[in-house]
């Protein structure tokens, strides 16, 4: 048993020693890493957590595509909000037919003579220079409409709301007024009464 034991003591004895010598353990040793305080080599510890995989740099881009998109789309928004393009007199009767809702669309110049706009929301449509000529626009809402150089001769303008609405140059020889007026010959702008006839000449 002495034997045994002398045996695993000169092992061990070998063991320390060969370990003495080896550079990771030993404070004597030269280093050139510049990582290293005083000849010991230092062994940089990775936090797992602050990894970034080809997986994670994918999902931020993926991320950041995500957030660039919402920005456009309310620009979109934004443009769509505006008169834009005129409609055609076709898409015009087909808003017409179904909601009847023109609020903001560009009709600039169209011809819509004798066309059954009543009770239509026109709240802020672009209708310069159209042609209304007998047009119905009764109880129509045409709030901040813009109407300059638009023909609305003997059109029905009755009980429309025109707070705000742009009538300049607009002709409206024999319209019927929002309250029920006819306008005389020569209404530009703006609805003229019909003079009293003078009698006894």
């Amino acid at each position: 048993m002495s034997y045994c034991r002398s045996i695993v003591i000169v092992v061990n004895l070998l063991l320390v020693t060969a370990l003495a010598d080896f550079p990771l353990f030993s404070a004597d040793a030269e280093s050139s890493d510049p990582k290293s305080v005083d000849g010991v080599a230092i062994i940089p510890v990775i936090d797992p957590e602050k990894t970034i995989t080809a997986d994670t740099t994918v999902k931020e881009k993926v991320i950041k595509k995500r957030k660039k998109g919402p920005s456009k789309k309310n620009g979109k928004v934004i443009i769509e909000m505006l008169p834009g393009d005129r409609l055609t007199i076709k898409q015009v009767m087909e808003i017409l037919n179904t909601t009847r809702d023109l609020s903001g669309k560009n009709l600039s110049g169209l011809k819509l003579i004798g066309v059954n706009m009543g009770r239509c929301n026109l709240k802020g449509a672009d209708l310069n220079h159209a042609d209304l000529e007998r047009a119905d626009l009764g109880e129509s809402n045409l709030e901040r409409a813009d109407l300059t150089g638009a023909n609305l001769k003997m059109s029905n303008l009755r009980q429309s709301g025109m707070t705000a609405a742009k009538l300049d140059s607009a002709t409206l020889d024999g319209a019927i007024w929002k309250d029920g007026t006819v306008c005389a010959p020569g209404s530009i702008g703006q609805c003229q009464e019909h003079a009293a006839a003078l009698w006894g000449k």
